[in-house]
């Protein structure tokens, strides 16, 4: 198995420079995510509920000091495995948009880190490893409830005669999985009307 270093080097490899901070949570969904796909840890290093999210020590450890990574010498990320590389693909282009402090916010709200830190302040330290099990379970209902959300909504569709294509439905998982929000989606839509540009779901929606 590949170790946390080598998941870091190919985050860091896949987006550039980018700020510890925003490396640790990324590295944090890696694990979240493979773990809810494929049932197996994806590193075996522990991630620990911090006051500013999760954390991995380990890597903790190599980048103190340092605001900003640009490279991850101790890792080799020929090391990582087909299954790695589609998850941390994944995770990259689901998350790698998003900024350090808003991946913070995303983890304070979800199961796992609360979870390690029930009874303890959130403005207080922790070292409480957080539960790979809670992980595992908790990424897989959110990859489940998606995609049972998204059938639903292109079946209702269909009913009222409207087909959903698969780029649609993209949109439609942005959506249920939290990357997209149902305002940002409308807003996009609104924008493009008024603006006289053709909209961005106009071409992957048609009558049947």
């Amino acid at each position: 198995m590949a170790d946390v270093h080598d998941v870091a080097a190919a985050v860091v490899g896949r987006l550039g420079e980018m700020t510890a901070m925003k490396l640790e949570k990324l590295v944090y969904y890696c694990q979240g995510w493979h773990l809810a796909v494929h049932g197996t840890p994806l590193f075996d290093e522990p991630i620990e509920a911090w006051r500013e999210g999760p954390v991995v020590p380990a890597l903790y450890r190599r980048h103190k000091g340092r605001l900003r990574v640009a490279d991850w010498p101790s890792g080799r990320p020929e090391r990582l495995d087909d299954d790695a590389r589609s998850s941390i693909d994944w995770v990259v282009a689901k998350y790698g948009n998003f900024s350090a402090v808003e991946l913070s916010e995303m983890t304070h709200h979800e199961l796992p880190w609360r979870a390690a830190r029930v009874g303890i302040p959130d403005s207080d330290p922790s070292t409480t490893e957080i539960s790979r099990d809670i992980l595992r379970t908790y990424y897989g209902r959110q990859r489940v409830e998606p995609e049972t959300a998204v059938a639903l909504a292109t079946a209702n569709a269909a009913l009222k005669g409207v087909e959903f294509d698969e780029k649609w439905q993209d949109r439609l998982r942005d959506v249920a999985t939290g990357v997209l929000t149902a305002d940002d989606l409308i807003r996009a839509e609104i924008c493009a009307t008024r603006g006289g540009k053709v909209s961005v779901l106009e071409p992957v929606v048609r009558r049947i």
